[in-house]
């Protein structure tokens, strides 16, 4: 019975002593909660093989350039009638944006971003984080859609692939055969050329209100300068010439007034 005992302590100490070191170097990540988003920091190793040979690198990003990389990013959905659509709304990016930003810039070495937000079509989860000059944006799920590697057929596999853009490309995943291009997964160049708001496909110029479009025709029309009460017919047939080929831009404001005064010397 003895014999059995010591037996029993010499494999159960070294189980105790295993699970205490262990439980000990386990520490909590840091999360982010609020209202259908989560954000939090992961170790690389959590976030799969493929980051395994990836070396992260530290940056400092300002929120335009985050912002700018948001808008950039597009997807398209693999069916029929698929169209290119932009990975997050204006909604969206003035929600992620400063936050993606500052968690960039304070990650601890060997840490990945990892974000879920909860959309009207579902959710958009991700992980972002910086490597050489690019920041990798890899999805898995984009609006509710889960991204799957088989390849698509028309059913099942993939129903939806990102599109690059300028300074955008694929990242290349080492396969036994070769290499495959990682269409989930986005390296984006940190010095790509400025996007504007009006590449998005959804976006539409917003109509000048009737406020704005007195404010503009005022700030256009030039000083007006007291008009004689007899005109000479010829003087008003110029000056009535003079003012067509400045409302079509054909004279700037400067030479308007310049030849205008020229007239009303020459007449008066």
């Amino acid at each position: 019975m003895k014999s059995h005992k010591q037996l029993l302590v010499f494999f159960l100490i070294p189980a105790l002593l295993l699970g205490l070191f262990s439980g000990c170097s386990t520490t909590r990540e840091k999360r982010l909660e609020a209202k259908g988003l989560t954000l939090m920091y992961k170790s690389k190793s959590a976030a799969g093989h493929d980051l395994a040979d990836i070396r992260l690198k530290p940056v400092q990003l300002s929120e335009g350039q985050v912002r700018q990389q948001m808008q950039s990013l597009k997807y398209e959905e693999l069916s029929l009638f698929g169209k290119k659509k932009p990975v997050f709304t204006p909604k969206n990016i003035t929600r992620l944006a400063r936050i993606i930003t500052k968690a960039l810039n304070k990650a601890p070495a060997n840490k990945i971003v990892y974000y879920e937000l909860e959309t009207p079509s579902g959710s958009t989860e991700g992980i972002v984080f910086p490597s050489k000059n690019v920041l990798n944006w890899k999805f898995s799920s984009i609006q509710g859609g889960s991204f799957s590697s088989r390849s698509f057929t028309g059913w099942g596999g993939s129903n939806w692939r990102l599109v690059p853009g300028s300074g955008q490309h694929y990242h290349s995943t080492k396969k036994l055969l070769g290499s495959e291009a990682s269409e989930n997964w986005i390296e984006a160049s940190l010095s790509q050329p400025r996007y504007s708001e009006r590449d998005n496909p959804v976006y539409k110029e917003p109509a000048p209100s009737r406020t704005k479009r007195k404010a503009r025709r005022a700030t256009r029309e030039p000083t007006r300068k007291q008009a004689p009460s007899t005109i000479n017919p010829e003087l008003e047939k110029k000056l009535q010439f003079l003012k067509d080929l400045y409302e079509k831009n054909l004279v700037d404001e400067e030479e308007y007034n310049r030849k205008r005064k020229e007239l009303l010397d020459t007449y008066l």
